[in-house]
């Protein structure tokens, strides 16, 4: 390749392959496209999915699930959708295009109104809120409409072992294999120590790859006696696209699904307003996210009674892989200010965002 043609954005992304994992008997790498349906199909089906035992089976309802007078139902559907990661074409952080292919076939959560009788939106990247308040009971039907087996996995709220979504080989629940056209409903309870910023994802047979496809979203379980909600509220997940799963030549960086400022979320407030960010990180890194401008305290733990936190001014947070964290504040600095994350190949790779206060 001729130098001269060789971006500022392929330069910050190369390094050559990247040895990511072994998946249903094939080694993958970041960087090298996979073919997802192909790799599930040499996946056998676990005994307890093929073979059900009654209250397990795929599709039943667990007893007393959703009659519950506080219970939180949800009826989310996983489809494909041809996804735009930078739809704009252009990075408006540096002023440029954005050159080469941001279209691919993704996986996302879609939710629908109840016994999925009609959508409420579109699928989306992330998926749609899950929200619940203490002492609710949280009951996701979920139906899979993608050509893999599929699943939903919660982290933070509390459920049994049958309801962890999870894919376990031989020992795999019907939660943790949901086959293409099949429906499952799971139970999950909000306790105390539920309460916070979490997330959930597929994490069945092909994890990650469907997470990598845009399988993921926010989960929120509040305090009923905590102050009134924050009159703005922002959910923000930090992830990429690679090859390996978009099939595209390059690997972008993004915040809900997109890439670039002037594509991802651009967040707004007004001086005055309180205001609350929810961030999440799931990908192969870490992040760490910046807002311009701010700062935040830090309780570590929701400053709790018996958790007050650090106290400790920040304007910047690390997060591994599947972690989260809350901060709040009442806005006092007007301006058009960055979110991003501060690992700067990531955020040179387009995970950056407007934060704009009138």
């Amino acid at each position: 390749m001729d130098p001269t043609q060789f971006d500022r954005r392929q330069l910050l992304a190369g390094g050559g392959a990247v040895f990511f994992c072994t998946l249903a008997g094939h080694r993958l790498s970041l960087d090298q496209p996979a073919d997802v349906a192909k790799l599930a199909a040499g996946v056998p089906v676990p005994p307890r999915v093929a073979k059900p035992d009654g209250a397990a089976e795929a599709g039943a309802v667990t007893a007393g699930a959703g009659k519950k007078a506080n219970t939180r139902q949800y009826w989310i559907r996983a489809e494909q959708v041809k996804w735009d990661i930078v739809p704009s074409g252009r990075d408006q952080m540096m002023n440029s295009r954005v050159r080469g292919r941001t279209r691919f076939p993704a996986y996302a959560y879609r939710p629908y109104s109840a016994n999925f009788g009609s959508p409420l939106g579109p699928a989306t990247i992330p998926g749609p809120l899950i929200e619940a308040e203490v002492g609710e009971q949280v009951v996701v039907h979920f139906q899979n409409h993608v050509d893999v087996p599929t699943t939903i996995h919660p982290h933070g709220i509390f459920y049994a072992e049958e309801m962890d979504g999870t894919y376990k080989g031989r020992f795999t629940d019907p939660g943790g294999f949901v086959q293409k056209n099949r429906t499952f409903t799971y139970v999950w309870e909000a306790r105390e120590d539920s309460v916070g910023t979490w997330l959930y994802h597929d994490h069945g047979p092909m994890d990650p790859l469907p997470v990598f496809k845009g399988m993921f979203g926010p989960l929120i379980v509040r305090d009923p006696g905590a102050p009134s909600p924050p009159d703005k509220e922002f959910f923000l997940i930090m992830h990429s696209f690679s090859p390996v799963a978009t099939q595209l030549n390059q690997q972008f960086a993004c915040v809900n699904g997109r890439a670039y400022a002037g594509n991802t979320p651009t967040l707004r407030a007004r001086v005055g307003q309180r205001v609350a960010f929810h961030v999440i990180a799931l990908d192969d890194d870490f992040h760490t996210f910046h807002l311009h401008g701010h700062r935040w305290v830090d309780t570590s733990g929701f400053g709790t009674e018996g958790n007050p936190g650090t106290g400790k001014a920040l304007d910047t947070k690390t997060l591994g892989p599947g972690e989260s964290f809350t901060f709040e504040f009442v806005e006092d600095n007007p301006g058009r200010w960055f979110y991003h994350c501060h690992v700067f190949s990531h955020l040179h790779m387009g995970m950056n965002g407007w934060y704009i206060v009138r």
